[in-house]
């Protein structure tokens, strides 16, 4: 696949610069996906945790990657305290 990107001109020079253009961006790439993929679970924790309390800020770290959501949190406190 072919892709063609728009580059500022001091850093499509010091592209240019190097050895073999194509695998160092191939490479590049590579890297910044693998990356972004390691950290995008970190994100959605944090950004999940946002607005809650302490206390259930807690349990969205221990909970990430399971098939549980807020309102199934929300049922289990009806169920034990009404």
């Amino acid at each position: 696949m072919q892709l063609a990107i728009e580059l500022p001109d001091d850093l499509g020079e010091q592209l240019l610069q190097q050895g073999n253009v194509t695998q160092f961006v191939q490479e590049a790439v590579k890297k910044m996906l693998l990356e972004q993929k390691r950290l995008k679970p970190e994100a959605i924790i944090m950004a999940a945790k946002q607005g809650h309390l302490p206390v259930t800020q807690s349990f969205i770290g221990v909970l990430a990657g399971s098939n549980l959501d807020e309102g199934d949190y929300k049922k289990h406190l009806e169920d034990k305290y009404l």
